[in-house]
This record gives C-alpha cells, sequence and structure tokens, in this order.
C-alpha cells in the first residue's frame, strides 16, 4: 500500500469505528480514545484525518446523506406518475432506518447532538433533498404567492419528523405505513400546490 492508501484506510477504520459507537452509545457517549480503541489504533491516528469528534460525525453523516440522495435521485428517475416517484424517494427514506438502523440513529438522531460542523452537514442534506422534492411540485405547480421552495422545505421537515418518531418507537408503523402517511402529506402539498381545493382529489 501507498502512504495515501494507508492513510485512507485508517480513515475508514476509524469512521466504521465511530459509526458503531455513535449508534450504540450515543454522540455524548463517545470519546475519540473510545474510537482510536475499537478500531485498534494509536491515538495519534485521529487526528491524522480528523480535527475532531465533530468533524468524524459530520464526515460520517455528509456519507450516509450523500448516498441516501444519489438513490433518492435514481427513484425519482424511473419510470411512473409523479406520485410513484414520491413513493420510491420515500421508500428509500423508510430504507434508510430498516437496513442499517446504526446510520438511521446517526442521521435523525445523533446528528442532533454534533456540534457546528455536523449542523452545517445535516442542513445540506435536508436541503438536497428538498430540492429533489422541489422538482416533483414543479412539474404541476400552480399556487400564485406559495414560494414552492419553501413548500419543498416544509415538505422534508415534516416527513424527516414523521421518520424519526417511526424511528424512535413513538409511531408504530411498518415500512408500508410510514410510505403511505408520508405519501398522504406529500399528497397533500402537491394538491395545494396544483390548485385543487381541498376534497378535489
Amino acid at each position: 500500500m501507498t502512504a495515501e492508501e494507508r492513510v485512507a484506510a485508517r480513515r475508514r477504520r476509524i469512521m466504521d469505528a465511530a459509526t458503531e459507537l455513535f449508534s450504540a452509545r450515543g454522540y455524548g457517549g463517545t470519546s475519540m480514545r473510545a474510537v482510536l480503541r475499537h478500531c485498534r489504533l494509536p491515538d495519534r491516528y485521529f487526528t491524522e484525518s480528523f480535527a475532531s469528534l465533530d468533524e468524524l460525525l459530520a464526515a460520517i453523516l455528509e456519507e450516509i446523506q450523500r448516498d441516501e440522495a444519489a438513490k433518492c435521485q435514481a427513484a425519482l428517475a424511473a419510470a411512473g406518475t409523479r406520485r410513484d416517484r414520491a413513493r420510491g424517494m420515500l421508500d428509500v427514506l423508510a430504507a434508510g432506518v430498516v437496513d442499517d438502523p446504526r446510520k438511521g440513529r446517526i442521521k435523525l438522531v445523533e446528528s442532533l447532538a454534533g456540534g457546528p460542523l455536523t449542523a452545517a452537514e445535516r442542513r445540506r442534506g435536508l436541503r438536497r433533498l428538498a430540492s429533489l422534492v422541489e422538482s416533483l411540485l414543479r412539474e404541476d405547480w400552480n399556487a400564485p404567492g406559495a414560494d414552492v421552495t419553501a413548500m419543498a422545505v416544509a415538505v422534508v421537515g415534516g416527513v424527516n419528523q414523521i421518520l424519526l418518531n417511526w424511528a424512535d418507537g413513538g409511531l408504530e408503523f411498518s415500512r408500508e405505513e410510514f410510505v403511505g402517511q408520508a405519501l398522504r402529506f406529500f399528497d397533500a402539498v402537491a394538491a395545494f400546490g396544483a390548485g385543487v381545493p381541498p376534497g378535489g382529489r
């Protein structure tokens, strides 16, 4: 291995160990030293890749959110009606909780406990999803005075809260039920944007 490959391999080990610990102990219950012990690396190797625990959490969150956004983009590019594509995107978000609960917890819960770098990365991820939702809403937007960007942000924020409560056990949904409930929220905003009166669809 080259020197660069060894650095990259150590960085990967640190991120994988931190993913385990952040999800099991929480961000507040994890230290740099605990991460290094978990991946069996000497202390000096932490600062080789990360300046702080917050930077480490932000890097993990960025990886999770970028992967999720790419899968959502693929769902929106698939054939089908707008509602079908919205359903596909929501199923991607549900999969992020069901398929790897560790990453789901980091994204939805532990990211809220991080510092400014993690907070900034969390906002970037939410804006990225809002941009995808906006592209769906714009296909049939006819609501003068209502800002489609703001409504897309509202959809992402609302769905994220449903997702958080579902992942945390506050809502006893199956994966399909989560998707169905979140889709109803999207439908309501889409119908409003299309100028359909309440009860019109």
